[in-house]
């Protein structure tokens, strides 16, 4: 990707044109019906992602999805065998997302410690690997974390 967008520069643009970019110039698939602060987001994120935990201006706070994946990191090449690389899990809330090294949290501590930086609701639900999960639930190096909150729901 030769040209690398602020959000500001994105921001700027129509949702048409947004949505071109995706199609024609990006190859970022799924975004023709999608919001624009969705279609920003995307587009940071293949850009190199860290500019997309900022929330766009004008958009609610309401958690409508989330989904999640985990990168593991060469950290300490002198270590034994399992202890050499960090893990960190892929969190997204929405538009916003990151990775942290949340391996062996609770799930609750984790909605705690990135309900400001991610916009985690209050009222979402822990999703592990795609199951319902407690707040006291430990999360493993691997395991993806989601936060759903049922669509409607006020909070």
């Amino acid at each position: 990707m030769s040209t690398r967008y602020t959000r500001e520069q994105l921001e700027s643009k129509t949702v048409v044109e947004l949505r071109q970019m995706c199609v024609y110039d990006l190859n970022i698939p799924g975004m023709t019906k999608k919001r624009k602060d969705v279609i920003i987001s995307a587009i940071l994120e293949k850009q190199g992602g860290a500019a997309s935990i900022a929330p766009s201006k004008g958009v609610d706070n309401r958690v409508t999805s989330m989904s999640g994946s985990f990168e593991s990191t060469l950290t300490k090449p002198g270590n034994r065998k399992g202890d050499r690389t960090t893990t960190t899990v892929r969190v997204s809330c929405g538009a916003s997302s990151g990775s942290f090294d949340v391996a062996g949290k609770t799930v609750g501590a984790v909605a705690e410690f990135l309900k400001e930086v991610l916009n985690v609701d209050r009222l979402a639900q822990g999703v592990v690997n795609g199951k319902p999960a407690l707040d006291s639930d430990i999360l493993k190096a691997g395991d993806t974390l989601e936060f759903l909150k049922t669509a409607g729901s006020k909070g």
